[in-house]
């Protein structure tokens, strides 16, 4: 069991696999061919699960990773980006070998998962593939509610992934690829649950760990430029992330203070250790909550207005503007909600697929106006005022930046979004629409927020955010994804400047001239 290897999450439920649904047979040379007795979800492309993992034994008792050969693929689509933070320059490895292979070592056999070929080195490129395999299953299962598979497709998944979990503990180049699946698709105890999953969250910190040594990423002595190509700043932030809020949920809703100190000492550990690496991206090197992506661009910035900027109006004109515009605004969203259904048919045309971002679909509902700087007709037709607004802001008209947009959001009673990065260089400004009474928040690095109608509240969710409704009526803002304020071409007006609090050395993307790629899927809260 998980549990005799994680002495930080004792007493709590571990996930087991079930070995009555699931035999395996090792057939040489290592290829495992699989039973499965009971039901697969009708997405894969035949009665047996996407694969089968066994350890495998060479000759002499050496322990090895053992091939993996599917029966069969899951063939539905996916879009989802394993990344929910910035798409970042992507480019092969570099051609020597990676840390602690031995370029004399045996060979080993191909590493075949669902029926996809996974590099033994690449740790990249394996966590897209398996991304898209668990994503074929997941779009087309687990955000299905009432379909009366879906706790059967729940469980096959759940038995792969923790399969896969012990697998990549001894396969490093799998452990990326492992970590994220369980963050994006295993965050919640199960499909519709409120309760984030404890196992989900810390394993996928070991395994990011394994990750980090894998890649590198833990020598002082990497230059800067890997440091980005390989993603080194990613899997950083991602660890402190998952340790962080693992240990956060421990302490805070379970108060198993016990447990949750385990999971934060090894978090102290880990952030000791990114300290002493002088490619940190730290600003202060104070809390690990102060992790974010806006400062590979505009450090100074971000160094003096932190997670939640002290004073909008003064230093971003689109929050005054907002503001003053509350009524136009909120009297749209008035008039599409006295019309049955009219909301979610909004949300439904607009929406990006993603990953399991809250645990029920309709806990997040989008109705975008804009997306880099293009108008949505078939939202503005119903709040035409709103988007003639938004059309006269650079900000938002002039912003082209990937991630970037503009329209309402709604989050329902009892809704929750999990813990994640906003897509980096940008801002966030959220104007409250309708705030019912009750507990709702958002926890944006070290800081918390709470919505007031009318007003306005301007975040950088580039650092981790999640948000929590205990309320008992839907919660809707307006929401601006806006290039951000610093940057000197894109979203300005003519002849505008960068403003002053921009002053400083520049961002180490900047610096090592890099660019983000586009993002495939744009994720916010």
């Amino acid at each position: 069991p998980l549990s005799s290897r994680s002495p930080e999450l004792q007493g709590h439920q571990m996930p087991r696999v079930d070995k009555k649904r699931r035999r395996c047979h090792v057939m040489p040379p290592l290829q495992p061919r699989c039973g499965w007795r009971g039901r697969w979800p009708r997405a894969a492309s035949t009665a047996w699960p996407a694969w089968c993992l066994t350890a495998a034994l060479a000759p002499g008792g050496r322990r090895v990773a053992a091939q993996v050969v599917p029966t069969g693929g899951v063939n539905a689509g996916s879009e989802g980006e394993p990344w929910d933070s910035p798409g970042m320059p992507r480019q092969a490895f570099p051609t020597q070998a990676w840390p602690g292979h031995q370029s004399g070592m045996q060979a080993l056999p191909p590493l075949v998962i669902g029926g996809v070929e996974f590099s033994r080195e690449d740790d990249i490129e394996n966590m897209e593939k398996l991304s898209e395999l668990f994503g074929r299953v997941f779009y087309t299962s687990i955000l299905a509610p009432g379909d009366a598979s879906v706790e059967a497709a729940w469980q096959g998944l759940s038995s792969d992934i923790w399969s896969l979990a012990e697998h990549a503990m001894q396969v490093p180049a799998l452990a990326l690829s492992v970590a994220m699946c369980l963050y994006n698709y295993f965050w919640w105890e199960g499909p519709h649950s409120l309760e984030p999953r404890m196992e989900s969250g810390w394993t996928a910190a070991q395994l990011m760990h394994v990750a980090l040594g894998h890649a590198g990423c833990r020598d002082p002595q990497l230059p800067a430029m890997e440091w980005y190509i390989r993603q080194c700043h990613l899997r950083w932030r991602y660890l402190l992330m998952l340790a962080g809020e693992v240990g956060r949920h421990l302490a805070v809703q379970r108060r198993d203070v016990a447990a949750a100190a385990r999971v934060l000492v090894q978090l102290r550990g880990f952030f000791g250790e990114l300290r002493q690496l002088p490619n940190s991206g730290l600003l202060h090197g104070v809390v690990p909550h102060e992790v974010n992506f806006n400062a590979d661009y505009y450090p100074a910035a971000v160094s003096r207005q932190g997670p939640v900027w002290k004073s909008p109006l003064q230093d971003l004109p689109v929050a005054g503007f907002l503001e003053a515009n509350f009524a136009t605004i909120r009297g749209e969203l008035d008039a599409i909600l006295a019309s049955k259904g009219a909301f979610r048919s909004l949300d439904e045309q607009t929406r990006n697929a993603e990953t399991q971002f809250g645990p029920r679909g309709d806990d997040w509902l989008t109705a975008y106006m804009f997306r880099k700087g293009e108008a949505i007709p078939s939202v503005c037709a119903r709040a035409p005022r709103t988007c003639e607004l938004l059309q006269s802001r650079p900000e938002v008209a002039g912003c082209k930046a990937g991630g970037s947009g503009a329209g309402f959001l709604r989050m329902r009673p009892g809704g929750r979004l999990k813990p994640h990065f906003g897509n980096a260089p940008r801002l966030s400004v959220h104007l409250g629409l309708i705030v019912p009474d009750g507990e709702i928040r958002m926890n944006v690095g070290y800081e918390t927020v709470r919505w007031e109608e009318g007003k306005v509240v301007v975040f950088d969710d580039t650092f981790i955010h999640q948000v929590v409704h205990n309320g008992v009526e839907p919660r809707y803002v307006m929401n601006l994804w806006m290039c951000h304020p610093c940057d000197p071409e894109d979203g300005k007006g003519p002849g505008e400047r960068v403003p002053a609090y921009c002053d400083g050395p520049p961002g180490m993307m900047h610096q090592l001239g890099l660019q983000p790629l586009p993002p495939r899927q744009q994720q916010s809260a």
